[in-house]
């Protein structure tokens, strides 16, 4: 894009952000988006289900980016407009509130997002690695004038969040303090996302010798679209690993972290393996209730895994190295995790094994519940799920 065209978008989109602030907002009226406008998935997902599902007074509106997800939504009955079309535009110009998990200038078209439209963000984890302005807080800003004058030109674009969820005290405390918003903004109410795990499984159909599940969930690295190898340089031999699979009914399934994605020649090497598989599903939230184990190293899904009840395993294969050249923790690794620890893949599926048979340390169940009690915050007999505690918080408004 020239740089006139450039500043023609720059003075459209603050003159429809003045507008925005003029316009009156529809009651009951929200707007979702999730993922940069690329996905349908996650928290938001959950609670725009929940809305449509059982509070049929809102007006839920879902925007996005992708057709393929408005032919999707509409064929389900629900309302979706692609984010820069006219009705997509005018929704988003009159919503009361609007859900994000990422952030608003990502997930939703943030000029037609008023100061009078108020922006949930409802993220995407609890974190153990550190996250916002725990990051980047104290980088300095060093733009030029044209720079600093294009920023003052777009006060949309500038980070936003009214609300902000979290699990419990501890986590409050954490993601007040990352997204720099008071305590009393950020509402502990349960992930929508967390739904799933308390619904009652059916196992009318299981069959008898069903294999024994495990779903592996790295951590973010690197940046948006890199390849991710914690395979090769750590023993994963896909023959030997999938041969001992077999012989022991598991099944590994490996899900990159959505800006992630694994390298080509370990995606051609499981083509052909019988129990090792790749997640490239839409939201891992579909199915991640299904596994009867996890597999993480630094990834904060495993305080939504625990929620199940079931085995977590840890794989920190480069602890020290992540620590250095990624970013620091909120905690001690030691203090939230579980062990037995697995530095090689050779270790880690020796692991699987074990646990499948009931191979657990004697402290292991201890732990599990002392950092279910820190993360998780029970719901009252008044909620039965995380969603309706979420919308009656916002109705206490």
């Amino acid at each position: 894009m020239s740089k006139l065209k450039k500043w023609i978008a720059l003075f459209v989109k603050l003159f429809v952000y003045g507008f925005a602030n003029l316009i009156p907002k529809k009651k009951n009226l929200w707007v979702f988006g999730a993922w940069f406008g690329e996905r349908y998935s996650d928290n938001p997902k959950a609670f725009f289900e929940y809305i449509n599902e059982n509070q049929k007074h809102i007006q839920a509106v879902w925007i996005t980016k992708d057709p393929a997800i408005v032919s999707l939504l509409k064929q389900k009955g629900h309302i979706t407009y692609l984010e820069t079309s006219y009705r997509g535009l005018l929704i988003q110009l009159r919503a009361e509130f609007a859900f994000v998990c990422q952030s608003l200038h990502d997930d939703l078209y943030p000029a037609c997002i008023g100061k009078k439209t108020k922006v949930v963000n409802l993220w995407h984890g609890l974190p153990l690695k550190k996250i916002m302005y725990d990051v980047f807080g104290g980088q300095t800003d060093d733009k030029n004038f044209a720079g600093k004058f294009f920023d003052f030109l777009s006060p949309y674009e500038k980070i936003r969040n009214d609300y902000l969820l979290a699990t419990s005290i501890e986590t409050q405390h954490t993601l007040s303090k990352a997204f720099r918003l008071p305590k009393s903004n950020t509402l502990i109410t349960g992930f929508p996302r967390n739904d799933v795990f308390l619904q009652t499984p059916n196992t009318a159909h299981e069959a008898i010798n069903k294999p024994y599940q495990c779903i592996y969930m790295p951590t973010f690295r690197g940046g948006i679209g890199t390849e991710c190898d914690l395979f090769a340089q750590y023993g994963f031999d896909v023959k030997a690993i999938d041969k001992q699979l077999i012989e022991n009914n598991i099944e590994l399934v490996l899900r990159m972290h959505p800006v992630n994605k694994p390298p080509q020649y370990l995606i051609e090497e499981i083509k052909v393996s019988t129990a090792i598989s790749i997640d490239h599903s839409a939201d891992i939230f579909d199915s991640i209730a299904d596994y009867d184990c996890m597999v993480t190293d630094y990834s904060g899904g495993y305080f939504d895994f625990m929620l199940s009840g079931k085995p977590i395993l840890f794989a920190p294969f480069d602890l020290e190295k992540y620590k250095q050249q990624e970013r620091d923790l909120y905690y001690p690794y030691e203090d939230v995790t579980l062990k037995p620890y697995a530095y090689t893949w050779p270790e880690l599926i020796d692991n699987i094994v074990s646990v499948k048979e009931g191979g657990l340390p004697n402290d292991y169940h201890e732990g599990y519940k002392n950092l279910h009690s820190q993360f998780h915050q029970p719901l009252t007999t008044e909620h039965k799920h995380f969603s309706e505690n979420l919308y009656h918080k916002l109705r206490q408004l």
